[in-house]
């Protein structure tokens, strides 16, 4: 027996299959337009580069500590200052004190928490601290809590025995 179809089957199947493309490619449009087109503030300024040229030697008093792992000192330099940590993988690291996300407010500063174990945006008033954006970052600079997408900027060391050379 021969198989009829009805003419207006098919169209509806074509109808079909066209307002499903049509879907997809509407859902498509309505994706990326709706991808950083917002009213919120920028995530990442532009830290500007300051020249760094910081050396320390660890077998000065005011830097022997600097020896031990898990410590840290703040020096002049750079945006808001540098921040030096022997991290506990026995390697030393160098960050700008400037949080990265918005780093134009004065309140965005870096310090090291060691208790936590982390850096902190904000800053202290009188004895208590007083968060900025809450950002936290590891001692290896990488955000791990807050706002903040970018890693803290990190400066160069360069360690000849017991002395460090911090550069950009």
């Amino acid at each position: 027996m021969p198989v009829i179809l009805d003419v207006n089957q098919g169209k509806g199947f074509t109808t079909m299959i066209k307002n499903i493309l049509a879907i997809f490619i509407l859902g498509g449009i309505l994706f990326v337009s709706s991808c950083g087109n917002d009213d919120t503030p920028p995530i990442y300024n532009e830290i500007p580069d300051i020249p760094v040229n910081i050396t320390i030697n660890t077998d000065l008093p005011s830097y022997f500590h600097l020896k031990n792992v898990g410590t840290y000192v703040y020096e002049t330099g750079g945006n808001r200052g540098v921040v030096v940590i022997h991290n506990f993988d026995d390697v030393y690291y160098a960050f700008e004190r400037t949080c990265t996300y918005q780093p134009d407010l004065a309140c965005s500063k870096i310090f090291v928490d060691s208790v936590s174990l982390n850096l902190r945006c904000g800053g202290f008033a009188d004895t208590s601290w007083t968060p900025c954006c809450s950002s936290l970052y590891g001692y290896n600079g990488i955000p791990t809590q807050g706002p903040s997408r970018y890693q803290l900027k990190q400066y160069r060391i360069i360690q000849n025995g017991s002395i460090l050379t911090v550069r950009n």
